[in-house]
Formats: structure tokens, sequence, C-alpha cells
């Protein structure tokens, strides 16, 4: 049987969109290329009849560009592919070929569906799917089901080629990365935070990232496990810049002077300060949090709204109403979550109180401020922040 010579990518949401869907196709195929030419710079994306499909070099690794493009959000799913000349005869051959390398061992129920784009083809799809379920059964004796199958084997004649595919992979779904604009994701060293930039990416976001760090007190392998984590969401995008903002001077300066029961939420105060600070400079329209509703003291509603208002610009939450087990289920899938729990702190667990309040007020954050030279801080901060190119 032949080598796979092509990946073909079925698009997601892309067909509800009316008047605009042109623009999300051309950033879904600009992605698709960035990512898979990333591995196969000989590789070709084009976009024939709705759909997508990367011409393969010889030699390519099929399975692995067809994951590739399945991890990019926008893609409901990929399938390695053959094309063939249109010959009934071959396209039955190879298809039973086919079915029977991909699905040597299986048991299941399976079906053959064809579809019949070019109308010129001198067989009917119900005649050509029935030809190749009789060569499967006969080499593979596997029972048939039509209605949900458990393995399909798809045929698809266009004009002037047929494709042949026996899986198909699962997308992440969504909307391409880009369409929806940039916002900046507070990314630490954490479950939760990876996870949101990944939902958010799924929505359209591109994302910058700022992780605040604390050397002395926080090692270099706090650092070197948040630019692992970031390097995971960086390839459906094509790159990401990653702001590392020292943040020891903040923490001492909070530590000296304030009331250890406001710590948390001062420290939230001047990340969110920073961080649209740097959203601002890098033409953001949002910032990213990973954080959620009541999963620690300082996301009570009380204490989000304090932060809040700190900045007139948006902040995303992914998982606001999600648990922790869901948030740990989406991390293992997009291969985070071994990362995020070495046992590397980040500078949040830094004098940590005995009892962190969870319902602050304004005029106490406030009151707790004025002991610090907040602009200062903040402009210091930023001033020796230094970004590092993924």
């Amino acid at each position: 049987m032949p080598a796979y010579n092509f990946v073909l990518v079925r698009p997601g949401e892309l067909w509800l969109k009316g008047k605009n869907r042109n623009d999300f196709v051309r950033r879904l195929r600009r992605n698709l290329a960035s990512s898979v030419e990333a591995l196969y710079p000989e590789a070709r994306v084009f976009s024939p009849y709705g759909r997508f499909m990367v011409e393969l070099p010889p030699d390519a690794n099929a399975q692995k560009v067809a994951e590739i493009c399945a991890a990019t959000p926008g893609v409901s799913s990929a399938s390695p592919v053959l094309r063939l000349q249109n010959d009934p005869e071959l396209i039955v051959q190879t298809a039973v070929a086919l079915a029977q390398e991909e699905w040597a061992g299986e048991t299941a129920p399976f079906a053959a569906k064809v579809k019949r784009v070019w109308k010129g083809f001198p067989i009917d799809s119900p005649t050509l799917s029935r030809q190749i379920g009789e060569g499967i059964i006969r080499a593979m004796n596997l029972p048939v089901q039509l209605v949900h199958p458990v393995l399909e084997l798809g045929v698809e004649i266009q004009d002037s080629c047929t494709y042949l595919f026996a899986r198909r992979i699962r997308g992440v779904g969504g909307l391409p990365v880009g369409s929806a604009g940039r916002v900046m994701l507070l990314l630490s060293g954490g479950i939760d935070s990876p996870v949101a930039g990944a939902l958010a990416q799924k929505r359209g976001c591109e994302l910058d990232a700022v992780y605040f760090h604390s050397p002395p007190l926080i090692g270099e392998q706090s650092l070197e496990k948040v630019e692992r984590l970031a390097k995971i969401l960086s390839p459906c995008q094509g790159g990401l810049r990653l702001h590392v903002v020292y943040f020891t001077a903040i923490q001492h300066a909070i530590h000296k002077l304030c009331n250890e029961r406001f710590t948390v939420l001062l420290y939230r105060r001047f990340m969110y300060r920073i961080a649209a600070e740097l959203a601002s400079n890098r033409h953001c329209l949002a910032l990213c949090t990973g954080e959620n509703l009541g999963q620690v003291a300082s996301q009570t509603i009380e204490n989000l709204r304090l932060v809040d208002r700190l900045t007139p610009m948006l902040t995303l939450r992914p998982l606001c109403t999600y648990d922790k087990l869901e948030t740990i289920e989406i991390a293992r899938k997009m291969g985070s979550f071994e990362i995020s729990t070495l046992p590397y702190d980040d500078c949040c667990t830094l004098f940590m109180p005995k009892n962190p309040a969870t319902r602050a007020t304004e005029e106490e954050l406030a009151a707790e401020e004025a002991k610090l030279e907040v602009e200062a801080l903040v402009s210091e901060a930023i001033e020796k922040m230094e970004v590092i190119v993924l």
C-alpha cells in the first residue's frame, strides 16, 4: 500500500461565520502552515472545497502532522489521507488494503462512507460504498454498522483525484488563534494559568505572557519551569513573548510595611498594574488569568472585584466555573500537568499569611498601599523586566 501523502484538516466553527468567514479561513491556514512547517519546511497547506489539505514531503510522518493539525485551535478533526487517481477499481483495492493495514486485529463494526463531490464519476456513492464494504468483509470479516460506526473508511471524490482515510484525530475545536485579538496571560508555574491560556487560545486569543519572578528567594528552576509551560502554548500561534518581571523588591516592601492579612491581595494588585501596562504597550485587548471562583482566599468575588477596579482593561478568567479536577484533566491532555507539579515554588508562595483576608474593602487596601511608593515600585519592575522570545 502507498504511504500517506496528505493530511485532511476539517475546520470547526468557521462554518458559522458569515461575510468575514474568509478572514478566519486565512488565519487558520496561516496557523496550520506555521505549525506544520516548523516540522517539515517543505510541507504545503491549501484550502480546497471548504477543507484544508497539507501536502507532505516524501517520508514525512503523516500521523505526527495530523496530530499537530488537530492540536491547532479552529480544527475539529484531522486525518492522514491517500490521494489516488479517479479509477474505481484502484479506489476499491486501495481502500481494502488501507482498512487491513489500519484496522489489523480490530473486531469493531465499520462503515465505508463515500462522498462524491464530482458528479461525473462513473459510479454513484451507494454502489461504491457497497463495493468497498464487501471487499473489507471478505478480507477482514468485520461487522457493518452504518450509523455511528466505531471504524470509518472515508472516500472523497473530487474532480481531479480521490482521497481515502481510515482515521480521524479529534481536534481542539474553537476559533483560529489571533482571530479574537491579543491578550496578556499572567503565567505562573502552577496548574491553572497554562490551562487558562490554552482555553483562551481556543477562543481565538493570541497570547503574550508575563511571569513574576523573585530571585534569589525563588530559584532559576522556577523560571525554567515557566519557560517550559510557555513553550507548550507557543507552537499553535507561531511563537510567544514571555515577559519576566522581577518582583522581589515589591514583595519585600509589602512584607515590611503592610498588614500581613492583605499580602496576597496586594501582590495581585501590583501584578495587575504591571500586566495592564505591559498589555497596553503590546496592544493587547485584555488580561487573562488562571483565577477561579472561591478556590483560594484571593479569589472570592469581593477580592476579585478589588483587583479588577485597578484597570479598565477586561480580564478573561476561562477557569472561573471549573473545579480543580476538570482543570487537571485538561492540563494532562495538553501535557502541562507534569511540568506544573514539579517542586519549584513561584513568588506567590512567599510571605504567606496564616489568616489572609477573604473580604477586604477598597478602603483597607488603599490604606495599606498608602504605605508604599506604588508608582515607583511598578516603574522599577517594568524597567528591569526581561523578554524571552519563544
